[in-house]
């Protein structure tokens, strides 16, 4: 019986090991004002952000901008869940691609891309965000996002941005009609990743709503 008992707890400890080594971790990304940055775009109105007891709001009137969260280190993401509500809507487009987005959630990927010399100079303010958040001696890759949109037809689309090659789109999800959503993404191979970059726009399209999210959650290896 004791050498039963011996296996029995070696066993239990191998798959505590197993869990702590191998296992995903979970992480809840605080929807407090301390923990963003908010930027704006030139020549176009910005966003009307705020840190409410619900979560974070985004009020879009003809406007754009991108929010930002630093993590406290590199992530490997393997994948997200998010939960909030729409409310209005985003004037509905007819092109291939949406120009505009109630949401797009995204993870800024770490690479061997650095900004410096005269295209840090002549680079939008935006783009010296982006790459002031790489870690030191690093650079980044390109911002990962994920898109929701109104035209279920577009899902699974996804695109290279035409105006720049720092941003990659896929189009993974839509609102239910109440303008609830609950998002769950598993990327299947992990993105390493030093920021999460959530980006509301009705710009183009001269849209009004607003974007309440309530929870973010990611998923990581070690």
């Amino acid at each position: 019986m004791p050498h039963i008992l011996k296996l029995l707890f070696l066993l239990n400890l191998i798959g505590i090991y197993h869990h702590i080594s191998f296992g995903q971790n979970l992480e809840s990304i605080p929807l407090k004002e301390k923990d963003w940055i908010n930027l704006s775009y030139n020549k176009i109105p910005p966003n009307e952000v705020k840190f409410l007891d619900s979560g974070l709001s985004i009020k879009v009137k003809n406007s754009a901008g991108p929010t930002i969260h630093k993590l406290s280190a590199k992530r490997k993401i393997t994948g997200f869940s998010i939960k909030g509500k729409l409310t209005g809507s985003k004037v509905i487009e007819k092109s291939a691609f949406d120009e505009d987005s109630v949401l797009r959630f995204g993870l800024v990927a770490v690479g061997d891309k650095k900004l410096s010399g005269a295209k840090k100079w002549f680079a939008a303010d935006w783009v010296k965000k982006l790459f002031s958040l790489a870690p030191k001696n690093t650079g980044l890759d390109k911002i990962y996002f994920y898109n929701v949109t109104d035209r279920k037809e577009l899902i699974g689309k996804s695109r290279i941005h035409p105006k720049s090659d720092l941003i990659s789109e896929n189009i993974f999800a839509s609102v239910n009609q109440d303008g609830t959503f609950v998002l769950t993404k598993n990327l299947g191979s992990s993105v390493e990743t030093i920021a999460l970059w959530i980006s509301t726009d009705g710009d183009d399209t001269k849209s009004d709503f607003e974007t309440l999210i309530s929870e973010i959650q990611i998923n990581w290896e070690p």
